[in-house]
């Protein structure tokens, strides 16, 4: 696989760690003051009421985070990840069946892997198409794969978001001590761009295991938000990518 291009003019990373809920964002020539306190209140305000009303903090927080890498009339394509999806709602539906009740036709709709795009797509009046990946760890990495071929071949902006929040008590055992409310933005633009800050990205081999995609998320929104060209690894199961800062 060749050396790839990108131009990235727009990032958001929200992270709930240690009941801390901070919300960081940049574009090509400025990165924002962190906002603290973005807990579930006080997500995606930029969200028409009746659409924000459908979502819980998974919702609500990939939908702030895209917010931020959409612009007023922009039709971009959406490569939308997450490891587990919605699982909160999934284990209410389950547990509606166990006990023989009415199955909540909010839950049932809203737990769909790609349930949040297409409220996006509403929301934002987005017609381009959009794909939804889950591969365990390798989520994030496979997000990024996926957006960087979509961006060789089709024209205009293609925007990754993922999110991944804890798992449920019950499955609480299954993740690393570390594990944080993850959510991340970024707009991705052709290379001829005029806007955006260029990026390589050389691919690398596979690494077994993969790293936690919540720590490959806070790594590149530190590599966003820096000022170096130091060059980020980010191995997964089936490959990965070494991103770094052309400008």
């Amino acid at each position: 696989m060749t050396l790839l291009q990108a131009r990235i003019s727009h990032w958001a990373f929200w992270e709930d760690r240690d009941d801390h809920a901070v919300l960081k964002s940049g574009t090509s020539g400025h990165i924002a003051v962190p906002i603290d306190d973005m807990n579930n209140a006080n997500l995606a305000r930029s969200l028409k009421p009746a659409w924000r009303r459908r979502l819980d903090l998974y919702g609500r927080a990939a939908a702030e985070v895209l917010g931020h890498t959409i612009r007023d009339g922009d039709n971009p394509h959406i490569v939308f990840a997450s490891r587990h999806g919605n699982i909160d709602r999934t284990l209410k539906l389950l547990h509606q069946v166990a006990t023989n009740e009415t199955l909540s036709p909010a839950d049932f709709s809203m737990s769909v892997h790609n349930a949040l795009v297409g409220v996006a797509s509403i929301n934002w009046s987005i017609t381009q198409s959009h794909t939804a990946i889950s591969a365990g760890n390798d989520s994030l990495i496979a997000a990024l794969t996926e957006t960087l071929c979509q961006l060789t071949s089709e024209d205009g902006p293609v925007i990754l978001c993922y999110v991944d929040l804890p798992l449920p008590d019950i499955y609480q055992d299954q993740d690393p001590n570390d594990i944080s409310g993850t959510a991340l933005a970024i707009r991705f633009d052709q290379p001829t761009a005029t806007d955006g800050k260029m990026f390589w990205f050389d691919p690398i081999p596979d690494h077994d295991p993969a790293p936690m995609p919540h720590r490959q998320a806070r790594a590149i929104a530190a590599c966003l938000g820096a000022s170096s060209k130091t060059g980020l690894h980010l191995p997964g199961k089936t490959g990965g990518w070494i991103m770094q800062s052309n400008d």
